[in-house]
């Protein structure tokens, strides 16, 4: 983000300086004048600044990030089920195959006893 900064000189003769913000909004005169419109950038930083000097007083405690699941875990959901469908799908072949090769050696036993003489 760019830093503009406007200086002038003051009735009184003396040098002033300001920072002009591109996330503020600010109006010189007229109705809005008195109010401060700020973006959602610089109410972020805000809330930063604020946190930190929590942290600084000891006001607030530091939390590791990472360590709980603080949302909805949409995305483990979806391949959680992903893995139960394919999980599945094998399973389902694994025991087709299973019954079949069980089938084939039956019709085998059976085709060899079948020309086996009886007494």
């Amino acid at each position: 983000m760019p830093v503009l900064t406007l200086s002038a000189t003051n009735g009184q003769g003396r040098q002033v300086s300001t920072n002009v913000s591109s996330n503020e909004a600010v109006f010189v005169t007229g109705v809005f004048s008195q109010e401060i419109v700020m973006s959602s950038f610089r109410l972020a930083e805000l809330a930063v600044e604020d946190e930190i000097a929590r942290l600084r007083n000891g006001t607030s405690a530091f939390v590791l990030p990472g360590v709980q699941i603080m949302i909805f875990p949409i995305g483990l959901v979806i391949t959680s089920l992903w893995m139960v469908i394919g999980i599945g799908a094998y399973a389902f072949g694994t025991y087709n195959r299973y019954n079949f090769r069980d089938n084939y050696r039956r019709r085998m036993a059976r085709a060899e006893k079948g020309s086996a003489a009886r007494f």
